[in-house]
């Protein structure tokens, strides 16, 4: 079995399997080369890429084997089977993204090294604020508002993580990585304009290393000021806030409804 069998399947999996049954048909078996480089590439069993390409057939062309594909994968793929450009550039993205997810680390531009972290968690020890302590009790802060987020967005700890990026002068570490959504998250302890245009700035720098798209947002604890909105969406930023026992976005769900 491979190690992520048993994982909801991303919608980055999806393409890169709906690609090879458009290129392949259902000749493809277990031990093909094409099977084995994509189940190494999603960290699942050949047989389960063989399994998928079948429901993809059924999708295609109905009453030919397995359980057709449903729900959103389906009405994505219903934009991309018939557009071949626009489903390379999405095997291309998703590629890249699942290289990072399941390699662990891959090499971005300039001798750059990006690999994938568990989220960090907050300190169990109170922070006292004392001379120069007021960051320290902000870092506090936004670790409480992180772990919150995340035991709600994945209480099996299957979905979020962080991102370190390794630059020659120094490393990033990206709070929030959601590979379902391909999400950024920049977690900040008070929703005001400082913490905000610093947000902003970190996750565009995150992004530039790289190497598929990413949508960005930052996770504060209240929902900003009409002003600062403003500036969010200038920036095309998103923000996420709690909201009683659960959490939303600026954006109608777009970033906590898949």
């Amino acid at each position: 079995m491979g190690v992520r069998d048993g994982v909801p399947w991303l919608h980055d999996e999806y393409w890169i399997v709906g690609d090879l049954w458009l290129r392949r048909g259902r000749s493809v078996r277990s031990n093909d080369v094409d099977v084995i480089r994509i189940a190494d590439l999603l960290g699942r069993s050949p047989d389960s890429i063989t399994w998928r390409v079948g429901n993809f057939a059924s999708t295609d062309n109905p009453g030919s084997g397995p359980k057709p594909i449903s729900g959103k994968p389906l009405e994505n793929w219903k934009k991309l089977r018939g557009n071949r450009a626009a489903l390379a550039r999405a095997v291309a993205q998703a590629e890249a993204r699942m290289a990072l997810l399941t390699g662990g680390t891959v090499s971005g531009p300039d001798g750059t090294s990006v690999r994938i972290l568990p989220p960090e968690v907050p300190s169990q020890e109170p922070v006292t604020v004392v001379t120069h302590e007021a960051v320290k009790q902000a870092q506090q802060a936004e670790a409480v508002l992180r772990e919150r987020f995340r035991r709600w967005r994945d209480p099996k700890n299957r979905r979020l993580c962080g991102i370190s990026i390794d630059t020659p002068a120094s490393i990033l570490r990206v709070d929030l990585y959601d590979p379902v959504a391909s999400l950024l998250i920049e977690v900040k302890a008070e929703a005001e304009r400082d913490r905000l245009r610093f947000a902003v700035g970190q996750l565009y720098d995150y992004r530039r290393y790289l190497d598929f798209e990413v949508s960005l947002a930052v996770l504060i604890p209240n929902r900003p000021s009409h002003d600062l909105m403003g500036l969010l969406r200038a920036a095309d930023v998103g923000a996420i806030w709690p909201s009683a026992a659960r959490f939303t976005d600026s954006e109608g769900g777009r970033y906590l409804s898949v």
